[in-house]
């Protein structure tokens, strides 16, 4: 009798490819934090003077209402590299190039933010010249219009200037994160799978994915909205707290394994109703209310909602026509979920901001309003 000594082979797990956020969201708030700090420091300089009594709350609160965009950034920047160098960057060329990309993705997403924050100096300052103006206090004769294109000129070098110190600082403070991690960058994190499915009740494709996010994203936003038109017409208020609970009601029971054909028609119901509600008032004006007959002012919030709703009123109508779409078995990739997650995060982020702009950049109730809400 032989024993056979031989190692037998060991059975390997199959892995699958996940986000690797502890790489993601580091150089998502390293990025954020310090563009912001860029930001006020040109807010400080040739900014409307309303903006800049409080820097240090501006800065941190700005910078974290704009993370989730960095992290859209980041994650987008890493799902091409992981499309053009493969799962894993093996050479220092493609490490080097996937970090000036999220540093250049970061920078437009800083940019953006450094011209929407100067055109809101730009409104603040232009009424503080066309006041100044009508009280001849300028000059002799009026001369709104040179003063007016000198603070855009101004403005505008600022954001030149400041965009390239901004470009430098990413590209370097990428370079220190990845230089911290040993000179490696992730794209994809590699998970053991089982090689079993996962339950059905755990499995959720992209297009009901995107519309269980957004009816909580536009939940969300209504909610905030509720203690205002509590106090301008309780009628609304309890409009909107009524919308706000069949909205996080319907998206539970679209989390369920096979949601029944009536969650996706409530679904539809929830996008559509609010849309043509706003379309009315922002058109002709409620025909009741404290205000009747009298067009509402579209806002940030407002426009933040609609775009929500009609990306859930969209994907509920999809699966309405392709029910088989609920039960498919091959969900979307880690990376391609995450970014659409994350996009519906940042949207609704900026939504719930501007409805208190105050706590947004700052600014006393005294400035000219920007935004109205939902």
């Amino acid at each position: 009798m032989s024993i056979d000594s031989a190692p037998q082979p060991t059975r390997t797990l199959p892995t699958r490819l996940v986000v690797p956020w502890l790489t993601v969201l580091p150089l998502a708030v390293v990025l954020a934090y310090a563009d912001g700090f860029w930001m006020v420091t040109l807010r400080g300089a040739v900014g409307a003077i309303e903006r800049t009594q409080q820097p240090f709350d501006g800065w941190w609160r700005e910078s974290t209402v704009v993370l989730p965009l960095y992290v859209l950034a980041v994650l987008g920047t890493l799902t091409l590299a992981k499309r053009w160098f493969g799962p894993a960057l093996r050479t220092t060329r493609t490490v080097l190039m996937t970090a000036l990309l999220v540093a250049l993705a970061g920078t437009i997403v800083g940019i953006a933010e450094l011209v929407i924050s100067s055109m809101f100096d730009y409104s603040l300052q232009s009424a503080q010249l066309a006041m100044m103006d009508q009280m001849h206090g300028i000059c002799v004769d009026s001369c709104l219009p040179q003063a007016e294109q000198s603070t855009m000129a101004a403005l505008t070098r600022a954001v030149l200037y400041v965009g390239a110190f901004l470009l430098v600082t990413n590209v370097l403070l990428v370079g220190w994160v990845v230089a911290m991690r040993g000179g490696r960058l992730r794209v994809t994190r590699p998970q053991a799978d089982t090689g079993t499915p996962p339950a059905a009740g755990r499995q959720i494709d992209l297009v009901r994915l995107l519309l269980v996010v957004g009816l909580i994203a536009s939940a969300h936003i209504h909610a905030a909205v509720i203690p205002e038109h509590l106090g301008e017409w309780p009628a609304a208020g309890g409009f909107f707290a009524l919308l706000t609970v069949a909205e996080i009601a319907v998206a539970a029971a679209l989390l369920a394994a096979r949601p029944h054909r009536f969650a996706l028609i409530a679904a539809v119901v929830v996008s559509a109703g609010p849309l043509l509600v706003w379309l009315y008032s922002r058109t002709l004006g409620m025909p009741f209310g404290p205000d009747a007959g009298i067009p509402e002012v579209v806002g940030i919030p407002d426009v933040v909602c609609c775009a929500l709703e009609i990306g859930t009123l969209i994907a509920a109508v999809l699966l309405l026509r392709r029910p088989e779409w609920l039960g498919r078995r091959h969900p979307a990739s880690a990376h391609v979920r995450g970014l659409a997650v994350v996009a519906v995060i940042a949207v609704t982020a900026l939504g719930l901001a501007a409805v208190a702009p105050s706590w947004f950049d700052g600014s006393t109730d005294s400035q000219p309003e920007m935004v109205m809400t939902h």
